[in-house]
C-alpha cells in the first residue's frame, strides 16, 4: 500500500458575504446612480432601466477567473451553488495558495474594471454609467477579501466555499 500524506487544516479566518452584504451592494449602487443623476442632471429613471447591462459583470468575472486559473494550470470546477454567491461561480476542488488567490482576485477586479471602461465607450451613455457603477459595486466583496488576505500569513491556503472564503493553515 502506498504511503499517503493527510493534511488537516486549521481555520484562521472566514469571510462571509451574506444578505447584509448584498443589501449594502444594492444600496451603494442606487446611491452611486442617484449621485450621478444629481450631479449631471441625467434622469434617474433612465439610469435605473439601464441596469440591465449589469448581467455582463458576473459573466466577465467568471471568465476572467477561469482564464487566470487556466494560465496558472489550476483545476477549477464550476458549482451551481457558487453562482448565487458574491464570487459568481468561482470554485476550486482543493484549497489554493495565498499567492494564487491574490493573483486571481486582483486579475478579476482589474479585468472587470477594464472591461467596463472599454465597453463604456461603445455603449449608450446611461448603459455605460450603469455598467461602471455596477462593476465598482460588484467587486466590493472581492476587494474586501483581497485586503483581508494581506493580514494573513504567507503560507496559508485559501478555500472558496459556498458563500464564503476561508483562510486555512495546514499542519504539515
Amino acid at each position: 500500500m502506498k504511503e499517503q500524506t493527510i493534511y488537516s487544516y486549521k481555520l484562521i479566518y472566514r469571510f462571509r458575504w451574506r444578505g447584509l452584504g448584498f443589501l449594502l451592494q444594492g444600496l451603494t449602487l442606487f446611491v452611486l446612480l442617484g449621485m450621478f443623476s444629481v450631479m449631471t442632471d441625467f434622469p434617474l429613471n433612465k439610469l435605473l432601466v439601464s441596469l440591465s447591462v449589469v448581467v455582463i459583470i458576473p459573466v466577465a468575472q467568471f471568465a476572467l477567473f477561469r482564464l487566470y486559473a487556466y494560465t496558472q494550470s489550476h483545476t477549477v470546477r464550476p458549482s451551481l451553488n457558487q453562482f448565487v454567491s458574491a464570487w459568481w461561480g468561482t470554485s476550486t476542488p482543493l484549497p489554493v495558495s495565498l499567492r494564487f488567490f491574490r493573483g486571481v482576485e486582483a486579475t478579476v477586479c482589474a479585468g472587470s474594471l477594464l472591461i467596463a471602461a472599454t465597453l463604456y465607450v461603445w455603449l449608450p451613455y446611461a448603459y455605460g454609467v450603469a455598467l461602471l457603477a455596477g462593476t465598482i459595486v460588484l467587486i466590493l466583496p472581492r476587494v474586501l477579501v483581497l485586503l483581508i488576505s494581506l493580514r494573513q500569513p504567507k503560507h496559508c491556503s485559501v478555500k472558496y466555499e459556498a458563500r464564503s472564503i476561508s483562510f486555512l493553515l495546514t499542519d504539515g
